[in-house]
C-alpha cells in the first residue's frame, strides 16, 4: 500500500500550507461555508435524479477498478460512483460534507477508456479526495467578496491558481500509482485533449511521448524555453495536458514511484523530479502581472483593455468582471473605466506592439481574459467570440480559450 503523503507534489504541499494560514483565504473559505451550509448536499440529490449510480452488479469492472485504487492508496472512506450522460470525456470528484465521496464519470469516458486508463482517472479523483484539495474551494476562494471587495489579496489570488495546477500534479501521481502504466496515463490525457479514441491516435501518441520523455529525463537541458523551439511549441499554446504528461513521465522514472508500486531499482531523485514540475509550473506563472518592465506594463494594459472589451461584448460590464480585473491588476487600473469602444480601439493598437512578447506570455494573457469573462458566472457566446478574435490577433492558438474555460469550470476535475 502506498502512502499518499509521500506522493504529493512539493509545490502542492508548500503552497497549501501557506495558503491555509493566510488570513484572507481563511475568511474566504469561512464565507463560502456560510453560503453553502444549511441547504444539504444538493449536488448528490441532482445526481440521484439525473445520473446513474453504479453498483457492482451493474458494472463489476468499474467496481474492481475502484476497489483496486482504494486498496493501493489505503483510502478507507465510502465512495459513490455515478455515470452521467455526457458526450464529452470528463470525470470529477465532489466532497460530501456528511456522506460518501462522490466520483462522477461521463458516459463517453466509460465507453472509450481502457481498464488501465480508467484506473488512472479514478485514482486521480481519489487523489483530490485524499489530499482534501476541496478544503480550499476554487475558484470561489480567489474571487469571493465582502463589503470591502475581494477578500484575498491580489498576490494570494494568483498563488491560489498556481496551487490548483500543482494539486493536479499530485492527483495525477495517485492516478499513475493506481494504473501502474505510464502509457495508459499519457494516452488518457491525449484522448481527453483530442476527444479521439481511434487506434489511429497511437502513432501520434508515441511521438508525443518521446518528446515529453526526452525533456523530462533532462531537467537541466532547457532553462529558458524559446518560442521557435519545435519541441516546446505545443507547451506554449496547450499548457495543461502536455505539462501533466511530462510530469507523469518524470514521476514514472522516480524512485518514489518505483517504491510505491513495490518495484526495486534506482530512479531519479525527488529533487530532480520536483525540478521538472517546478520548471513547467513556472512557465504558467503570470510573471508579467508583477514585473516592472516596459513589456510587462504593455501586457497589463492589454489585459485591462481586453477584459473590458470582452465584458462589454455581452452588454454592460458586470461589477464582478471589474472586481476580477482589480484582483489581477490592482485598483489603480480600474479607478477609471473607459468607454467600451475606446477600450477596443486602444487594445488593437497595443496588440500591434506585442509581436516581440514571448508566445508563452501572450497565451497567459488569453488565460487571464477567460477569468474576467467567467467572473459574472456566465460566459456569453459573444464573449467567447471576442476572446477568439483577440487570441487570433495575438497569434495564440484558439484552443487556449476553450481549454482554459473548461479548466475554470472544473478546476479540480
Amino acid at each position: 500500500m502506498a502512502d499518499p503523503k509521500k506522493l504529493q507534489a512539493r509545490k502542492d504541499r508548500t503552497l497549501r500550507d501557506s495558503l491555509s494560514a493566510d488570513k484572507g483565504v481563511v475568511r474566504a473559505v469561512e464565507k463560502i461555508t456560510q453560503y453553502s451550509s444549511g441547504y444539504g448536499f444538493g449536488a448528490r440529490r441532482r445526481l440521484l435524479t439525473g445520473a446513474l449510480r453504479l453498483t457492482r452488479g451493474m458494472s463489476p469492472e468499474i467496481a474492481d477498478a475502484l476497489a483496486a485504487c482504494k486498496e493501493m492508496i489505503g483510502y478507507g472512506k465510502p465512495i459513490e460512483m455515478y455515470v452521467k450522460p455526457d458526450p464529452m470525456l470528463n470525470a470529477f470528484c465532489m466532497k460530501n460534507p456528511s456522506g460518501p465521496t462522490i466520483v462522477v464519470l461521463s458516459s463517453r469516458l466509460l465507453e472509450v477508456f481502457s481498464p488501465a486508463e480508467l484506473r488512472f482517472v479514478i485514482g486521480h479523483e481519489l487523489g483530490h479526495a485524499s489530499f482534501d484539495h476541496f478544503g480550499i474551494p476554487m475558484p470561489h476562494s480567489a474571487m469571493i467578496e465582502d463589503l470591502a471587495g475581494t477578500i484575498v489579496s491580489r498576490p494570494v489570488s494568483l498563488q491560489l491558481y498556481i496551487w490548483c495546477r500543482a494539486a493536479e500534479i499530485s492527483a495525477d501521481r495517485i492516478g499513475l500509482v493506481c494504473a501502474q502504466d505510464p502509457e495508459a496515463a499519457a494516452s488518457g490525457f491525449f484522448k481527453l485533449a483530442s476527444g479521439l479514441s481511434s487506434t489511429r491516435v497511437k502513432t501520434d501518441l508515441e511521438a508525443y511521448s518521446k518528446q515529453v520523455d526526452s525533456l523530462a529525463s533532462t531537467p537541466e537541458a532547457r532553462k529558458e524555453p524559446r518560442d521557435d523551439d519545435d519541441t516546446l511549441d505545443c507547451f506554449s499554446t496547450h499548457p495543461y495536458s502536455p505539462l501533466r504528461v511530462r510530469a507523469v513521465v518524470a514521476f514514472s522514472k522516480s524512485k518514489t514511484y518505483l517504491d510505491a508500486i513495490g518495484k526495486s531499482g534506482s530512479g531519479i531523485s525527488d529533487d530532480d523530479l520536483e525540478a521538472v514540475v517546478d520548471r513547467d509550473l513556472d512557465m504558467m506563472q503570470p510573471s508579467y502581472l508583477e514585473e516592472k518592465t516596459v513589456q510587462s506594463e504593455l501586457m497589463r494594459k492589454a489585459l485591462f483593455l481586453g477584459g473590458l472589451t470582452i465584458a462589454a461584448s455581452s452588454g454592460d460590464v458586470d461589477k464582478n468582471e471589474v472586481a476580477a480585473l482589480t484582483a489581477l491588476l490592482g485598483a489603480d487600473y480600474t479607478e477609471k473605466i473607459p468607454k467600451p469602444e475606446d477600450a477596443k480601439k486602444e487594445l488593437e493598437l497595443l496588440i500591434a506592439k506585442t509581436k516581440e512578447v514571448p508566445l508563452v506570455t501572450r497565451a497567459q494573457l488569453i488565460q487571464h481574459l477567460t477569468i474576467i469573462a467567467a467572473a459574472d458566472g456566465i460566459v456569453d457566446p459573444n464573449e467567447v467570440g471576442e476572446m477568439h478574435r483577440i487570441a487570433q490577433l495575438l497569434g495564440v492558438d484558439s484552443q487556449v480559450v476553450e481549454q482554459t474555460l473548461a479548466g475554470a469550470a472544473s478546476p479540480m476535475d
